[in-house]
């Protein structure tokens, strides 16, 4: 048997992660479940509009409870009574981190596309026979619904990583980073603005005209915003799986 990757053993490891946690899955799907019904039964659904309510709640869900989620990935890793267990598990540090990642992108998006699909529907039937009319269903296939999809999987990387390197307070530590490298390199790029245009005057309208002049010249911008988009995921899970192949190393023999 391989010793890194074993389709078998990634089976085994969701399954086991799924058993163990499936209490905390039935808790939070029945919060989310009674939200959504009280919220979409007072506003009708939205005042019966064309499904904007329930891309919202899919958003707000997939936020709130991936990130959150993502956060908490490794914490028997970090926790003293539980992660000489968790290290001692037969299988490999890059099975581990592909169980909870699966678990946490594709099983997390798939069952919230299930639930927010089966809950419109269960509230704009109630709505139909309440006020004899009903707003739209919640579509899975919407465009605005995918690209949310698409932003998540780009935060929750940054969050998957924090959960595997930070011991403690995972998503505050991760969102505090976050907001320390966007100020920074917000810093930095104002700092650069001012050194290219010294000696000019330069208000808020010039910077934004000169920032659309060059999207408008650079050809390939639009290649290489989604081609950072995919490596900033690659290499945060990657990063992960090497801090928990480096505790599985000197923490589990």
């Amino acid at each position: 048997m391989n010793d890194v990757f074993s389709p078998q053993r990634l089976r085994l490891l969701i399954r086991g992660d799924l058993v163990a946690g499936y209490r905390s899955l039935l808790v939070v799907s029945g919060a989310l479940a009674g939200v959504i019904l009280i919220a979409g039964l007072a506003t009708r659904g939205g005042a019966l509009g064309d499904g904007d309510f329930y891309r919202r709640c899919f958003g707000l869900a997939l936020f709130a409870w991936g990130l959150v989620a993502s956060s908490r990935a490794f914490r028997p890793l970090h926790d003293r009574t539980r992660n000489e267990a968790y290290l001692l598990i037969p299988a490999s540090a890059l099975e581990k981190m592909l169980a909870r990642l699966l678990a946490l992108t594709v099983g997390l998006v798939v069952y919230l596309l299930v639930f927010i699909g089966l809950a419109s529907v269960v509230v704009e039937t109630l709505n139909f026979l309440l006020h004899g009319g009903r707003g739209a269903f919640f579509d899975p296939f919407d465009r605005t619904v995918w690209s949310s999809i698409l932003v998540y999987i780009v935060l929750q990387s940054f969050y998957f990583l924090g959960g595997a390197w930070f011991r403690r307070a995972h998503f505050v530590k991760t969102t505090l980073a976050l907001t320390f490298a966007v100020a920074g390199f917000a810093c930095f790029a104002a700092l650069t603005v001012r050194i290219v245009f010294a000696g000019y005057w330069l208000d808020v309208g010039d910077v934004f005209f000169v920032l659309e002049q060059l999207g408008a010249r650079a050809s390939g911008i639009g290649a290489v915003v989604p081609g950072i988009a995919l490596l900033l995921p690659l290499a945060c899970w990657w990063i992960a799986w090497l801090r928990l192949q480096e505790a599985q190393v000197s923490d589990g023999v």
